[in-house]
């Protein structure tokens, strides 16, 4: 009983790009992949001493996993001398997965006979048992699953077909796809330093992936994004950072950036509180230095303070202007940049703020965005009118000066 074959069994294997290239692996018979060795007996055996033949399992879940669960490290270097990290990690075209499910029925399978020194990894230690055949023929063949692997760009992708011709062109058009995107990448490593490649730690890595992934920063078009979370904003900040200089990126303020995206449910309150928060917080390191240094008697330099605070200076009034773009998008409504009266800003922000909230009311702004845009509107109601008072005062100092000719 306990050698009855199973009406299925499953064999798995990992592909790189040379083999999905030039070997038949669907709609063919399957055989072993590499010719037989000889044992001292004269039998026919494989690389690791064991019988030869086609390995199959009657546990579907070990062919998928162990023998078809491809990872990062199986992929297709693009280049060996760009290596990441203290891991060495290659940019990879990633490998392939295949689960194939065998039909038994006129199949002459059997159990392999294991060398000793391999019985404690037989079946990789799942349960269940792995079964051999000399061939598999083709009619008894189904492709269970496909997957192509994740890579340093790219997650791991189940690739979806109804029939066997369709698999191969599918696969082939998911390598091409994501090659474009890795070869820039590797050309972007390329292009540093060496040892800057190889002593790069994962956090610094990590940008570099929000840049160059599907939708990543180099590819979002900023005209086009649309703000609907908190975490759509910190896209939108970054992807400015970035292409305002993709030459020089702006490291410290993109990880600062990226590590507010990771908190759980980020509200635009809060995005805007870190960005304040981090400038006072550079503001009173700047104070704290110049005491300091002013102690020891020398004399301090504030430049890269300085540089800090621009650079988070910026990023406020991008969060703000992301805003106001969002708004003027979402309402049609401009923001009258000519005023002729008080009366004029008033009206123009309340006709949008009434807008805002139809818009609102209508299920076409979410809460969050919604009150993130009325709390820019009061601000930016504050600041308009703010300058257009002093604008008022500067002209009427010029024509009170004009008219007593003390200036002209």
């Amino acid at each position: 009983m306990e050698d009855t074959k199973p009406a299925y069994l499953y064999r798995g294997v990992i592909v790189n790009e040379r083999i999905l290239r030039t070997k038949p692996l669907f709609g063919v018979d399957l055989v072993p992949p590499n010719p037989p060795q000889y044992d001292e007996r004269g039998r026919k055996i494989v690389g690791d001493g064991n019988e030869y033949g086609v390995y199959m399992s009657d546990n579907k879940e070990m062919a998928s996993e162990a023998y078809a669960g491809v990872s990062l490290r199986d992929g297709t270097p693009l280049n060996l001398k760009v290596a990441i990290g203290d891991r060495g990690l290659n940019i990879s075209v990633p490998a392939v997965g295949i689960v194939y499910k065998i039909n038994t029925y006129g199949l002459d399978v059997h159990k392999p006979w294991i060398t000793s020194t391999m019985k404690g990894h037989y079946n990789n230690g799942y349960m269940g048992n792995e079964w051999i055949a000399e061939k598999i023929p083709e009619k008894n063949i189904e492709v269970e699953k496909v997957v192509v692997g994740e890579d340093l760009l790219h997650p791991k992708k189940e690739i979806e077909f109804s029939s066997v011709e369709e698999i191969k062109p599918a696969i082939e058009a998911e390598l091409a796809r994501r090659k474009e995107r890795l070869e820039r990448f590797e050309a972007a490593m390329e292009a540093l330093p060496q040892n800057v490649v190889r002593r790069m730690m994962s956090n610094k890595l990590e940008i570099y992936k929000l840049i160059y992934k599907e939708n990543g920063l180099l590819e979002t078009d900023l005209s086009t994004l649309t703000v609907n979370t908190a975490n759509d904003c910190i896209k939108s900040i970054m992807t400015y950072l970035y292409k305002e200089n993709p030459e020089n990126i702006p490291m410290n303020e993109l990880e600062f950036l990226n590590n507010l995206s990771k908190k759980e449910n980020i509200t635009f309150d809060e995005l805007s509180t870190n960005i304040s928060n981090e400038l006072i917080n550079i503001d009173k390191k700047r104070q704290a230095y110049i005491r300091h240094a002013e102690e020891e008697g020398e004399k301090a330099n504030t430049q890269f303070f300085d540089r800090r605070m621009e650079s988070f200076r910026k990023i406020a009034s991008i969060y703000h202007y992301t805003i106001l773009e969002q708004i003027i998008s979402k309402t049609g409504i401009s923001l009258n940049d000519s005023p002729n009266s008080f009366e004029d800003i008033t009206q123009n922000i309340q006709n949008i703020n009434q807008k805002l909230e139809d818009l609102y009311f209508d299920g076409n702004l979410s809460i969050q965005v919604y009150n993130a845009m009325k709390k820019e509107l009061y601000f930016e109601l504050q600041n308009r009118t703010a300058s257009f008072e002093n604008q008022n005062v500067e002209e009427e100092q010029i024509i009170e000066e004009d008219q007593t000719g003390m200036k002209r």
